[in-house]
């Protein structure tokens, strides 16, 4: 009888934190990997990684990928199937700032919320290959003829070279990267090899901890913010502010996120680029 009572035990010890998951309405989404130099070489389904929003369609309403509810206009909905959408909302390339003013405010500003779109590039529900899930999302969306609900266009690359040819011409159009899918893919939550993130440049986040006097053409404003990464170290970032940005620096405690081009021995970004405040989702 003890040992059924300790199995029981442990059994709800094991299942709380995922009964807690889907009580709290988090969406279970999947996540990629960062592009580390090399990759098999096979074909991958390569589509534009969209600087825009995480969004899933619970079928009912927009979430966050943190599971915020996205306050849309209903019209922007409607017609919206009841099926499950993994996606983006987005606006244009470089479009993330004026994305945010639309999209997290809890009264929608109907006018901004016409210029986004939800781009669509899975269903995180189907337990079928990515092909056929593509196939399926296609006439999905053309069924419900919603001008807001759009499909993410996948392309087929036979090897790295011809996907990192591709990776500059997307790039020098003012694009962020590739999303890059292997071929028969199933849709799995959390982070996996069978989905990847390629940048020119590797994008991470850090806290504000102090600010540095500018010099020169920026006297009077703000030099460079002193970071701190996760891992306890710090580093400055002088580079990516507008002027109105180093007039009115990211507030001190506040998380942002920066672009860099690898890490030094010393396990610090080279090259870190200011990019935006993160947003709480």
């Amino acid at each position: 009888m003890q040992n059924i009572y300790v199995m029981f035990i442990i059994i709800c010890c094991l299942l709380l934190p995922t009964w807690l998951y889907a009580k709290e309405g988090v969406p279970q989404l999947a996540l990629a990997k960062n592009f580390k130099d090399t990759i098999a070489n096979q074909a991958y389904w390569v589509s534009e990684k969209l600087d825009g929003i995480r969004c899933y369609w619970n079928g009912e309403e927009l979430q966050t990928r943190s599971g915020r509810i996205i306050h849309s206009p209903k019209w922007f909905t409607k017609n919206f199937p009841s099926q499950a959408l993994d996606g983006e909302l987005w606006i244009k390339r470089g479009g993330y700032q004026l994305l945010t003013k639309a999209v997290l405010d809890k009264k929608p500003d109907e006018t901004l919320w016409k210029e986004v779109s939800y781009q669509v590039f899975d269903l995180p529900h189907s337990a079928m290959p990515f092909e056929v899930r593509q196939n399926k999302l296609s006439s999905l969306i053309d069924t419900t003829k919603s001008p807001y609900l759009k499909l993410v266009i996948q392309k087929k690359m036979e090897n790295l070279a011809t996907i990192k040819s591709y990776l500059k011409e997307v790039i020098d159009k003012g694009a962020e990267g590739l999303m890059l899918r292997k071929p028969a893919s199933l849709y799995e939550a959390g982070r996996s090899s069978n989905l990847i993130k390629m940048k020119l440049r590797q994008d991470a986040e850090a806290r504000v901890i102090a600010y540095q006097e500018g010099r020169g053409k920026f006297e009077n404003m703000m030099g460079a913010i002193w970071v701190e990464m996760p891992d306890g170290k710090l580093f400055k970032i002088g580079s990516g502010f507008s002027d109105l940005e180093r007039k009115n620096p990211p507030p001190i405690g506040s998380e942002i996120t920066y672009s860099h081009q690898g890490l030094t021995d010393k396990g610090l970004p080279r090259f870190a680029s200011f990019q935006r405040i993160k947003i709480k989702e």
